[in-house]
């Protein structure tokens, strides 16, 4: 059985982001073993997400923007960036970016496994995938499941179903994408489309959820169908391609540091924002930082303050005041992109804000539903 410095449980956007940011590290020349049961050689999803100035995949952009269109209960318009930038990765870029700079590495390995087991030892970690024994320093886990069914957590679900359309008119503007248009039956849910246009017949239209439970696909489809037809002059048009997906919007406890040689990364690792179930950039600054200190001290711990814990307190806040409809969704995130800058909301979306502009963005929200939700918050904490 071989030991390896760091296995990769799970060769997603996390683990290859991570095996990326090693290569880019004083750690570039450790043996590194990749393990994931797919391949992945498709375009299979979407990433959208701000950033100021350029970052790690700038070159392998599909589109990026300086505004973005809102529809709202009581605002429509264009929201001007300011220092930020609304910006779209396609998966199957990144996947050949990366696997291009991985490839320049003899001492990283790939192998496609069905990863059976993990658990520590006092060798290091200890890995099973397709009935072969592996070891490592370090075992970096996006595999792990979280429960997201403790009655003491807040459980909710992101899940949409994406439509790439080709349009028989020009019917989409290539420098304004849709952010968020609640202009759909909100069913008593968050629900809202999201349109990024990649020319002016061409873009992806996407119908997103924030609730507890999935539906059918002809829902999904309807849904997007509809929108289509009522708010779109597209003429005739072809579905060019599908994505589906569905990410965890909890705030049930993680611990990316589990046990001594196993690290959890990505949504296994709460990489994943409770609130908003972004993930992309978020598991990005994460990763870098794991690598820093990995190179600087030889333990992948990042380092948090006490003080940082607030805002998994607003997250619970937030999704509390979803889970039991304290206020329709619709009307929140209209009064949040409508009476705040966008730079602060994308400050405070990134955790960081100062507590001043925490406590101006709360003065934008209705004070009776989330004081509600604050004190149901505190109850579930204290006596679960």
């Amino acid at each position: 059985m071989r030991k390896y410095d760091f296995i990769i449980a799970g060769g997603g956007m996390a683990g290859l982001s991570l095996a990326y940011y090693l290569t880019q590290s004083p750690l570039r020349d450790r043996s590194i073993l990749i393990l994931d049961k797919d391949v992945k050689d498709r375009n299979d999803r979407t990433w959208c997400f701000w950033e100021k100035g350029e970052g790690a995949f700038e070159s392998i952009l599909f589109r990026k923007w300086n505004r973005v269109s809102f529809h709202g209960t009581t605002h429509t318009g264009a929201l001007d960036l300011g220092s930020y930038q609304y910006k779209m990765l396609r998966g199957i870029d990144f996947y050949e970016f990366i696997q291009h700079e991985l490839n320049k590495w003899p001492n990283i390995e790939q192998r496609q496994a069905t990863i059976n087991r993990i658990k520590e030892t006092p060798q290091g970690g200890f890995v099973i995938a397709d009935d072969e024994p592996y070891i490592a320093d370090y075992v970096f886990d996006s595999t792990f499941l979280l429960k997201l069914n403790q009655p003491e957590n807040h459980n909710l679900l992101q899940h949409f179903r994406g439509w790439v359309i080709k349009t028989e008119k020009d019917c989409f503007d290539p420098t304004l994408p849709e952010l968020m248009d609640f202009r759909v039956a909100q069913q008593g849910d968050c629900r809202f489309v999201y349109v990024m246009p990649f020319d002016a017949k061409t873009a992806l239209v996407e119908f997103t959820l924030f609730n507890d439970y999935l539906l059918a696909d002809t829902d999904y489809e309807a849904a997007l169908q509809q929108y289509i037809d009522q708010f779109l002059d597209t003429g005739a048009y072809e579905i060019c391609e599908v994505e589906t997906g569905v990410i965890p919007m909890s705030d049930e406890p993680t611990e990316e540091n589990p046990s001594e040689h196993i690290v959890r990364i990505g949504t296994a690792g709460g990489h994943t924002k409770p609130s908003t179930g972004y993930t992309f950039q978020r598991t990005q600054r994460y990763l870098r930082t794991i690598v820093d200190a990995l190179a600087q001290t030889g333990k992948p711990n990042r380092k948090t303050s006490w003080f940082a814990n607030r805002f998994k307190l607003y997250d619970s806040i937030l999704l509390n005041v979803l889970e039991q409809h304290r206020h329709p969704a619709d009307d929140l995130f209209t009064r949040f992109y409508a009476d705040n800058r966008p730079e602060r909301i994308f400050r405070f979306l990134d955790e960081e804000t100062r507590f001043m502009d925490e406590i101006r963005v709360f003065a934008t929200m209705p004070w009776r539903p989330f004081t509600s939700a604050f004190f149901d918050v505190m109850r579930r904490r204290m006596f679960g």
